[in-house]
């Protein structure tokens, strides 16, 4: 077994020795905040990439358990689905954000103690007393009220238990909106060995170590596919027996190659009950689907997964000199880099507020004609003043069509404006008071079939959908979100002015966890592949990993491998 330096702790072992004692069973602190390291070279093992897509635990009384996971904890139900052996509720955090949570009530007769199990779940709350409040009113159990803790910096932090004897850890986090699901604990009986299998053979990345004295002893995992929550491993050692064996309990692991994480763990010696094969669980839509446990009978359920990003939006100008020029003095934007490809040049752009996806301005170098003012998309800017973004935008050459105005309640009092840049692209700007300057909120994409694309898009591809927006008289439109970089908006126009839909100077710049699962999807659906993923030689991405494909209106898609750490704004 290989040895492991030990790292330091966030939360003092002080403040956790202190909330630990008394009325408090069973804690901890955890801190999924991970800092990003650089892209690694494109013969890394990424693909073998594995996150935490559910956490699931078992429950009495499925009721009961809504009640305090909906109610309490500020939990949304997304779907509820049958298995041979139990009903499944999957939840999703009122953020948004993280892994989700699946209640699983068991419906073969076969006796579960759901009272027993030695993990816990870690939510964090932009106001912890409210939430812990809110959690008690439901039927939860407060243990140790959430207070200010000085020794870390005046952190709020509380402990309880739902019904079903869970406990529940409760962080304050200025970065929450309301609340989410950041780390999700399992007990193990051998925690050296848990942490072997989990980040040896699994692939998960260890983040800390936590000693915390007369308690227990725990690992806390983070999946270096950013956007779900942590995984920890639990070891108690205080003189309280703890069961570690076969609980109620399951790991929804995700990865873009289910297989190859399927054959690691089968050659680490541990049971896969069933290889991953495509489901016949309407709910699953033939997603690859394995099964297999840990050493202490944990139930790994493992799922094909391709999560992607927008990570850069490309359009085509006329003249390119011209149109850095729009976008930087006028825009605000920095240009970052360059590229050069067989029939165009690129410089590549990054908002002002350094968030977003790139924008990618295309000046093509082969002559062939191509209308640049045809576009029936867009590009969205958030700005801290949106007055001034829109004169920036006169001043630079493009035309304000819309003053920025509150759109009024019905639009949550939005401040929105259209303008148009040199080549007659449509730009809506946003105003946004948490802006320092501004930057690139969303791209949107014209498209013939409305239906189709959305189906293609976030059915097949994995974005999901935000919103279905219609403009009365002018568009209908879906907000698609990955899990990191700037929106993706499908338009289809409705106002009777004929629009170009297909073949146009635009291109999407998608990071997956797996390009070549991606691909392989793409080409599955129907649509056009047009190059396997391959190491790059083109300049400005050399040695990476990319492919290329077009979606039914000839969108080209250009397909890359997901650096490490989180893309910007993953939430």
């Amino acid at each position: 077994m290989k040895s492991v330096a030990r790292r330091g702790s966030r939360l003092s072992l002080g403040l956790l020795v202190l909330l630990l004692s008394g009325c408090l069973s069973s804690g901890g602190g955890s801190d999924s905040d991970n800092s990003t390291t650089p892209p690694p070279p494109a013969t890394d093992t990424r693909e073998n990439s594995v996150y935490l897509q559910a956490a699931a635990i078992g429950v009495a009384d499925l009721d009961a358990a809504l009640k305090v996971y909906k109610e309490g904890l500020g939990m949304t139900e997304i779907k509820r689905v049958t298995r041979d052996d139990r009903i499944e509720v999957v939840l999703q955090s009122a953020d948004k954000r993280g892994s989700n949570v699946v209640l699983m009530s068991f419906t073969d007769g076969v006796g579960r103690n759901t009272q027993q199990n030695p993990g816990k779940l870690v939510f964090y709350a932009k106001d912890p007393a409210a939430f812990a409040a809110r959690f008690a009113l439901a039927g939860g159990r407060i243990t140790v009220p959430p207070a200010p803790q000085a020794s870390v910096g005046g952190v709020v932090v509380g402990f309880g238990r739902d019904q079903d004897n869970n406990l529940i850890e409760i962080t304050g986090s200025d970065g929450a909106t309301d609340s989410y699901f950041s780390a999700f604990g399992i007990g193990v009986s051998n925690l050296e060995s848990a942490r072997d299998f989990y980040v040896e053979t699994l692939g998960f990345e260890e983040d800390q170590f936590l000693q915390i004295p007369g308690q227990y002893d725990e690992y806390i995992l983070t999946s270096p596919v950013p956007g779900s929550s942590a995984l920890v491993l639990m070891h108690w050692t205080s003189a309280t027996p703890r069961n570690y064996t076969d609980n109620p309990v399951k790991l929804e692991l995700a990865a873009a190659q289910p297989q190859r994480l399927s054959d690691a763990i089968s050659e680490s010696g541990e049971s896969v009950s069933q290889e991953p094969a495509p489901s016949a669980d309407a709910d699953l839509n033939n997603t690859l689907v394995g099964y297999a446990s840990d050493a202490d009978g944990t139930l790994l359920e493992i799922r094909q997964s391709i999560r992607a990003y927008l990570s850069g939006a490309a359009i085509g100008v006329a003249d390119l000199d011209a149109a850095v020029t729009f976008y930087t003095e006028g825009l605000g934007m920095q240009e970052i880099g360059r590229r050069t490809r067989d029939n165009r040049e690129e410089v590549v752009l990054e908002s002002a507020d350094g968030r977003g996806s790139q924008v990618i301005l295309m000046g093509f170098t082969d002559g062939v004609s191509r209308n640049y003012r045809q576009n029936p998309g867009k590009l969205v800017f958030y700005a801290k003043d949106a007055n001034v973004f829109a004169q920036n935008i006169r001043d630079a050459g493009g035309v304000v069509l819309v003053e920025p105005v509150d759109q009024g309640p019905a639009l949550g009092n939005a401040i929105v404006g259209f303008g148009r840049d040199l080549d007659n692209n449509l730009i809506e700007i946003v105003g946004d008071s948490a802006a320092s300057e501004s930057y690139f909120g969303a791209f949107g994409i014209g498209v013939s079939d409305l239906a189709a694309a959305k189906a293609f898009y976030a059915d097949t591809l994995g974005f999901k959908v935000s919103l279905f927006l219609p403009i009365p008289g002018q568009y209908n439109e879906y907000i698609l979100q990955g899990y990191g970089g700037s929106a993706l908006v499908l338009m289809n126009w409705t106002n009777g002015t004929p629009r170009n839909y297909t073949d146009n100077p635009v291109k999407l710049e998608i990071a997956t966890a797996s390009p070549e699962a991606f691909i392989e999807t793409i080409d599955t659906a129907g649509e056009r592949v047009l190059q396997e993923p391959d190491v790059s030689e083109y300049v400005g991405r050399e040695g990476e990993l990319v492919g290329f494909a077009k979606d039914a209106d000839g969108t080209l898609l250009e397909v890359l491998l997901a650096p490490w750490g989180q893309p910007t704004d993953a939430p």
